[in-house]
């Protein structure tokens, strides 16, 4: 009776343990959903590594990139809200995503009375550096 308890554990183990070997991390759904990320932000080179929720499937905000290159026309032809409005970026690098988002924290003082936070977004370049990005608007009258 103990060699046929034993035999089963023995069997359950084997069973289970080669269950979990076998099956994937990431079901081919999830693994489509990434590529379609990466295809959307760029077809030639990724800019970007990670971003804020990228594990969450957000996709990069349109208007970063353009941004990040410092260009407010590209910035007001993506987000229509912001046609006619002044812009200014405030921007923070580090060695990680918290750092980069203190650094740009700090120059918010000398940021023009007037401007409202449009949104606030962090991502890490292909060289590994952090950058945060934070975009204000203020309407033209």
């Amino acid at each position: 009776m103990k060699k046929l308890i034993r035999m089963f554990l023995l069997l359950l183990l084997i069973i289970s343990t080669s269950a979990c070997a076998s099956t994937s991390g990431m079901t081919s759904a999830q693994n489509d959903s990434v590529v379609y990320n990466e295809k959307k932000q760029n077809h030639k080179k990724l800019l970007f590594e990670d971003w804020k929720y990228r594990g969450f499937g957000q996709t990069l905000p349109e208007w970063f990139e353009s941004a990040y290159e410092d260009n407010l026309v590209k910035i007001k032809k993506s987000v229509q809200q912001l046609s006619s409005c002044e812009i200014v970026i405030l921007r923070g690098e580090g060695i990680n995503a918290d750092q980069a988002e203190r650094v740009m924290e700090l120059e918010k003082p000398g940021l023009p009375e007037g401007y409202e936070l449009y949104d606030s977004f962090w991502a890490m370049t292909g060289e590994g550096k952090y950058v945060s990005l934070s975009l204000y608007y203020k309407e033209i009258l």
